[in-house]
């Protein structure tokens, strides 16, 4: 069975968001105005003039999306290019004879649908997973390698790349086989494959399918300006003939075998359906690459589910990840397919029912920019190939995951998301090259919730980049569950810009759940945050 995989998400469309969204002109905005480099060529020119014309039909789409002259400007693109088999394979596929009988919104959006702009993504940065920068419609791309090699690098799990890092002035092609279908199924649409219908049922009952339905949140800016937030989810899909393995047969069978009381309010976040169900939910996109991201020396970590204080926990197996598994490694849950991708998520298809787990107390990197709604909020989240560095600053009504008070109250720069480029100093500092950066004022001060953690006695250190000052500044006190850890941390100083870590002290959580870590802002001056480390002790 083929298994599809995935790399990392990072929004990287905004910069060139006003270029892209030529839908609706009548003319190429850029038809006098290409880039050139001597002998070399840009993007559509060198597609234009293969020598073979095997990406003329391609050619033809870009033409009437009115896009063929937006790449060959002078700016950086990756672009996936299917040859003119592929292109026809898609048009019959739409009852269509030819490229003229497209409307130019269709090709428009499927041009933009194989480009990333902003980034040039050769083969050496290819990883089984989602290609870190999203594309010019806000999604996911996703590489997958399979048994054959290079011979067998998939795009989306639907088209093989048959060549690869083809240069040109202005960007990187890699070329197709077929045409990518533009992602439009949520989760919950994946869920409708007949195999999952007793899942599907109880998502439903439990209300969880709204959710998985959803794609875009309205919210608003830090102006009071209408925006739109797109979050994204990782379900573990348990199919019907897993359930038929614990004698679970319908929908009444699973409320049975979790001894749910009858005609209970399955909505209700205490009834065990709904923990049962919200169990398998991560409230961010984990692709298998991201659930097997462990910091060096750490093999299994525990992941939040939707299900208030309850944990899966994620191992290293004896041949590919595996799920909750005992201590000594006799009983484990696998993964059937995984990374069935999504337009606000991933599904992966698990080989037990997976009921609730407590797992064993294990390291916990707690990352302070790791909320879903300051990944909903920010275009550039956790980007690796910035040319600039980015910034955004955040309004309270933006953000749920995270409060603040500041002195005074009508500071409007009291909470910075930072993510940086390669080449700046406090890059190889951060964990995921981003930290917040806070200015509260003094005696101000920020508070969140921190992922629940299994019970127990830990070690609990500080991590933060220190930028260099001229002074002492940024001096700050740690309050954890309302009692203070530790009185006194200055966070710049006069040496050089630095990882810096700090232990704080230990905690003994007398249960499993989340916990309130508030920092105090001692002068007023500038905070700097990545993440706090706990780790276990007896």
């Amino acid at each position: 069975m083929e298994k599809s995989t995935i790399m990392k998400k990072s929004p990287l469309y905004m910069i060139f968001f006003g270029i892209l969204l030529l839908a609706s002109a009548c003319k190429d905005a850029y038809e006098d105005n290409t880039y050139m480099a001597y002998e070399e060529k840009p993007i559509a020119l060198l597609l234009k003039s293969d020598p073979d014309g095997k990406y003329a039909l391609w050619v033809e789409i870009l033409e009437k999306a009115d896009l063929y002259n937006t790449l060959n400007l002078d700016r950086t693109y990756t672009f996936f290019a299917p040859t003119n088999a592929g292109v026809e394979s898609y048009l019959q596929k739409l009852g269509l004879s030819s490229v003229s009988q497209m409307t130019k919104e269709d090709a428009n959006y499927l041009i933009k649908y194989h480009l990333i702009p902003g980034a040039q993504i050769d083969l050496g940065q290819f990883q089984s997973g989602a290609i870190n920068d999203l594309n010019a419609t806000d999604d996911n791309l996703y590489i997958e390698f399979r048994a054959l090699g290079l011979e067998a690098v998939y795009l989306n799990s639907e088209s093989r790349i048959n060549a690869f890092d083809i240069k040109a002035t202005n960007g990187i092609i890699h070329g197709l086989d077929d045409v990518l279908v533009p992602l439009t199924a949520t989760i919950y649409n994946r869920l409708e494959d007949p195999k999952f219908s007793i899942f599907r049922e109880a998502v439903v009952a439990t209300g969880l399918d709204e959710i998985l339905k959803r794609v875009y949140t309205e919210a608003v800016d830090q102006n009071g300006e209408p925006i739109q937030q797109r979050f994204r989810y990782t379900t573990f899909a348990v199919s019907n003939s897993t359930f038929a393995k614990e004698g679970i047969h319908s929908l009444e069978d699973l409320v049975q075998k979790l001894e749910v009381p009858s005609g209970s309010d399955y909505k209700d976040t205490e009834n065990d359906l709904n923990k049962y169900v919200a169990y398998h939910i991560l409230a961010q996109q984990r692709s298998y690459a991201d659930l097997g991201a462990y910091p060096d020396g750490v093999y299994t970590t525990n992941f939040e589910t939707m299900a208030t204080n309850e944990l899966i926990k994620v191992s290293e197996g004896p041949s590919e990840l595996v799920i909750n598994a005992t201590a000594d490694m006799q009983s484990y849950i696998q993964f059937v397919e995984f990374n069935i991708v999504a337009k606000n998520g991933v599904v992966h298809e698990v080989d037990n029912w997976m009921p609730l787990f407590l797992p064993e107390r294990v390291q916990v990197i707690w990352e302070f920019t790791d909320y879903p709604d300051i990944a909903a909020n920010v275009t550039q989240y956790r980007n690796p190939t910035l040319g600039s560095q980015y910034n955004k600053t955040f309004a309270a009504s933006e953000l749920t995951s995270i409060k603040w008070s500041t002195i005074p109250e009508t500071r409007p720069d009291a909470l910075i998301y930072r993510n940086l480029r390669p080449a700046d100093p406090l890059y190889p500092a951060t964990l995921n090259n981003d930290y917040l950066l806070a200015t509260l004022g003094e005696s101000g001060w920020i508070e969140m919730k921190s992922p629940a953690i299994v019970r127990g006695k830990y070690r609990v250190t500080y991590v933060w980049p220190s930028p260099r000052n001229a002074t002492n500044t940024g001096i700050v006190s740690f309050i954890m569950d309302n009692q203070e850890i530790y009185p006194r941390l200055v966070i710049s100083n006069t040496s050089s810009e630095a990882r810096r870590t700090q232990v704080l002290g230990t905690v003994d959580f007398p249960e499993t759940t989340s916990h309130t870590f508030r920092v105090l802002s001692l002068d007023g001056k500038l905070i700097t945050m990545d993440y706090l480390q706990f780790d276990p002790i007896d």
